[in-house]
């Protein structure tokens, strides 16, 4: 009796972590992570691809609880890309589904360079499905047509929306079956001159309305959706597009739908000219006042996107530095950091703190189910050999005084990696 009490106390104390609880805590049935294997992320920087032609893009799926080694993991072949921004990615409400946008496609295995590897990168046209009910066995069902150079898709209930860069298919929507084919398939009148394109769009909570971010425009604007007989039929501006910034991409809604949240990494990828800022624009959905910005906070260097907590009170960023730089250069692979945030009602944001943290490009972050994790994708960690990618989680300190802890394990994922999801 007095061993099992001794026991029980310094459990109690926290005194033998290793026997009492797993090195990694994420409340969700699992995530679903793509990596591409096509460059290093110091090609964004200088169009150097330092590929490894006999690997392949891959989709990864990681099932909760983490057990020690492979089992729970399942991996598919997926084309995907970074270049994408980091709204490539979708999972159905159901989380038996991901859909995974083909940016751009493999270059021939003698190219190793591009002068220019946002324009010169090979075009990618395709939205590829994958079962992932399984998720130690994700399988890519098929993949069809969508426009040339998808840049982002979002996904409402079995309704998807997707922006692309072909004239004529800026704005795709689509209503998937429960096998994810397309059981209807429109292109929408985007209402936008030549000079223009859709590079990222967001459901609104409600379903009502689409958000979208303009590239060569610098500028935010509201789709409202019209239905009949509940399906949706067409769409219509709200309004004029505001301007954010000087390079908008990623936006996400307030759970609430109030406020729209727009990251502005002042820069392409890889190449920001400074600390990025994220704007909080309020829309005026019955179009009656112009939209406005309502807000902006400064962010990191080189911010890939950021999530908001379930509860709408947390917002953390990915910033991922200078630690893409190629590796002869000084401080390469390092530089990294997340920055916490809180939210209040009216969209306004306070920085609470940065973590430094480790791994080269971080790129895509996200919350568990309920706030109290946070899982956060990277490229690549400055190792050489055939090296991997990886998924590293943090624990969440909620309340008045909020705070991020970074957990004891990471789960290994194919290099590359650059876009993840929940599996509810």
């Amino acid at each position: 009796m007095k061993k099992v009490a001794f026991f029980a106390g310094l459990a109690a104390l926290g005194s033998i972590p290793a026997m009492a609880q797993s090195p990694i805590t994420f409340n969700a049935r699992g995530l679903v992570v793509v990596s591409d294997a096509d460059l290093a992320a110091s090609a964004l920087m200088d169009g150097k691809l330092l590929r490894d032609n006999t690997s392949k893009d891959q989709l990864t799926t990681i099932k909760f609880p983490v057990e020690r080694g492979s089992k729970g993991l399942g991996s598919a072949l997926v084309s995907n890309s970074a270049l994408g921004y980091s709204k490539t990615l979708a999972v159905s409400p159901t989380g038996s589904l991901a859909f995974v946008l083909e940016n751009r496609v493999r270059p021939e295995d003698g190219v190793g360079e591009y002068k220019d590897i946002s324009n010169e990168f090979p075009v990618g046209e395709k939205l590829f499905v994958v079962d992932i009910s399984n998720l130690a066995a994700p399988k890519a069902k098929f993949g069809f047509p969508v426009g040339k150079r998808p840049t982002s898709i979002d996904v409402n209930k079995n309704e998807l929306i997707l922006s692309t860069g072909d004239t004529g298919k800026e704005l795709v929507f689509i209503e998937a079956g429960p096998d994810g084919k397309p059981a209807r398939f429109l292109n929408l009148p985007a209402a936008l001159d030549t000079t223009n394109r859709i590079i990222d769009i967001s459901w609104h909570p409600s379903g009502d309305f689409i958000a979208f971010t303009l590239d060569n425009s610098n500028e935010v604007g509201l789709y409202k959706v019209i239905r009949e007989a509940g399906k949706l039929k067409n769409v219509e501006m709200v309004g004029k597009p505001v301007k954010v910034g000087t390079d908008p991409s990623f936006g996400k809604f307030t759970s609430d739908g109030k406020h729209y949240l727009v990251l502005d990494a002042k820069g392409p990828q890889g190449k920001g000219a400074g600390e990025g800022e994220v704007f909080v624009v309020d829309f005026s959905m019955d179009g009656a006042v112009e939209h406005k910005v309502a807000g902006q906070a400064p962010v990191g260097l080189n911010t890939g996107s950021f999530a908001l907590s379930p509860d709408g009170t947390m917002l953390v960023t990915a910033n991922a530095g200078k630690s893409g730089s190629p590796w002869a250069e000084a401080g390469a692979g390092t530089g990294a950091s997340l920055s916490l945030y809180k939210v209040a009602n009216t969209g306004a944001l306070t920085k609470v703190a940065d973590y430094p943290f480790e791994g080269i490009y971080p790129q895509s972050v996200a919350f568990d189910k309920d706030g109290s994790n946070l899982a956060v994708s990277v490229f690549e960690y400055l190792e050489y050999g055939s090296g991997n990618g990886g998924v590293e989680f943090w624990s969440v300190t909620k309340g008045e005084t909020p705070a991020l802890k970074k957990q004891g394990a990471k789960v290994s994922v194919a290099k590359g990696a650059h876009t993840l999801r929940v599996i509810p």
